[in-house]
């Protein structure tokens, strides 16, 4: 999965889950949600290392605040490069 899928689903992902993505340094890189276990920021999933990006509810109350700030309609992919540049730097 990646974040422009996670934007296009927002509505019905799970707010208690966190996004955990595979390369911190790329917005296109893939990610998985995934339920708190530990204070763990990295977790593995099938031989695969995420890193900690940020909480849903968190990601959802921005993404929500962003659009409502702006006089247009982002895209899907805007939105997603957003969400990621706020979660890397500002969450």
């Amino acid at each position: 999965m990646k974040l422009t899928d996670f934007i296009k689903n927002i509505e019905h992902v799970d707010r208690d889950t966190i996004i955990f993505q595979e390369y911190q340094d790329d917005a296109n890189s893939d990610i998985i949600l995934a339920y708190a276990e530990d204070d763990s920021v990295i977790r593995e999933e099938n031989g695969r290392k995420y890193f900690y990006l940020i909480e849903v509810f968190l990601a959802k109350e921005f993404v929500e605040d962003w659009k409502a700030s702006l006089d247009y309609t982002p895209t899907i992919e805007e939105t997603a490069k957003r969400l990621y540049e706020y979660g890397c730097n500002d969450a």
